[in-house]
């Protein structure tokens, strides 16, 4: 069957492929999704489904199973990032400064054609089966907090979303039990000082000085309050200060992310960094403000779930990896599988080079498109339980 259903997911590929293409040409970010939002409300009317238009600034559409029975939930972000694409495609950006560089077009139009392929076999349906188009995947707090505050996981037994993966190849899926995305938290940090001539700094107190020992300092937190057993990323990312050569400037700016793959190491981290910074503020004796925000949860796969996905995912393809590293990349899938169990999967879709030009967030992504037939058959697999 699920071999069938593969040939039959190849029959929705040109439909995909446009939906996908008319999506990508007209990129729309954050919650502010007015043309990508009419795009999907005017597929979803055209099968018999109850859509919700408005679910916590998300559309909501049901495919009702057999009466008393379970539902399944599965999701697509609808966002794109603000972005100059540079990809040379003929369905190119034409929104200036936006590009869907990070393959939600493909993951909205994935989920019309699952939709599309599991109404036209409700009469094997195991469950009912809920359909989550989601906004603002890319900026926190996230779209599916919105979306799950407002209930749109209520009655829901189980969720699975699923991302495509470029520099793996069309076919590949992958995925884990367990934590398989980090938490992904920002901090900021201002440090203080007392600006003058830089001919003079005995009569200053420099910050770009002190922000640099605080670099060095805040890589040993990692190295050696994390236990090596624990994934952790600490990144400064930025380091912005004075405005001329012969000026020490009176402040200076960090800022950078924190990656961890467990609540409690991301806590030892804060904890840690307040510690220092705190600590380099009396050393150097400069003002520094620490602005440290928790970013999505982890998303941590459900072991039973992740099975089932395995299980279905080998019916459709032989090259299935359900033991994949984790990715230190965050996502908001986590709301969801913080309230009923899931899993989310990662989907090759080709096209990467060596060097990641074409990765995901590059301004020169894309995708082999062959590979939108596999994401389809997978999620109506789901949707099936086959």
């Amino acid at each position: 069957m699920t071999t069938n259903l593969l040939a039959h997911s190849r029959d929705q590929l040109d439909y995909v492929r446009a939906i996908r293409r008319e999506l990508h040409r007209f990129p729309e970010v954050g919650t502010q999704l007015p043309r990508t939002r009419a795009l999907v409300l005017r597929e979803l009317a055209k099968l018999d489904l109850n859509v919700r238009e408005d679910v916590g600034g998300g559309i909501v559409a049901d495919l009702h199973g057999p009466k008393g029975g379970s539902r399944i939930a599965l999701r697509a972000d609808m966002d794109a990032l603000p972005i100059q694409e540079e990809s040379g495609l003929e369905f190119a950006s034409e929104i200036s400064g936006h590009g869907h560089m990070c393959g939600h077009d493909a993951h909205t139009a994935m989920l019309l054609g699952a939709a599309r392929l599991a109404s036209s076999r409700i009469e094997t349906l195991r469950a009912g089966v809920r359909f989550l188009f989601q906004p603002n995947e890319e900026f926190q707090p996230g779209g599916a907090k919105a979306m799950v505050e407002a209930g749109c996981l209520d009655g829901v037994d189980e969720v699975y979303g699923l991302h495509v993966w470029p520099g793996q190849s069309t076919g590949w899926f992958g995925t884990r039990k367990g934590p398989l995305m980090a938490r992904p938290d920002i901090f900021s940090i201002t440090l203080t000082g007392k600006g003058g001539h830089a001919s003079s700094p005995h009569q200053c107190i420099d910050p770009i000085l002190a922000g640099s020992h605080l670099v060095t300092a805040l890589q040993g937190i990692v190295s050696r309050r994390v236990a090596p057993h624990e994934r952790a990323v600490l990144s400064v990312t930025r380091f912005q200060a004075g405005s001329s050569y012969n000026i020490i400037p009176d402040t200076a700016f960090l800022q950078g992310t924190v990656r961890t793959l467990e609540e409690s190491t991301g806590d030892l981290v804060q904890a840690e960094m307040q510690r220092l910074v705190s600590g380099l503020a009396a050393s150097m004796n400069v003002s520094a403000e620490l602005d440290y925000q928790r970013g999505y949860p982890v998303v941590v796969n459900d072991a039973p779930c992740t099975a089932r996905a395995v299980n279905i995912l080998r019916g459709i393809s032989d090259n299935v990896d359900a033991g994949i590293e984790p990715v230190m990349a965050g996502e908001d899938f986590s709301y969801y599988v913080n309230k009923v169990p899931g899993c989310f999967i990662f989907m090759g879709c080709g096209h990467c080079d060596a060097d990641g030009r074409g990765g995901l967030h590059n301004a020169c992504f894309n995708l082999d498109e062959d590979c939108l037939s596999w994401g389809v058959a997978a999620l109506t697999g789901l949707a099936l339980q086959t």
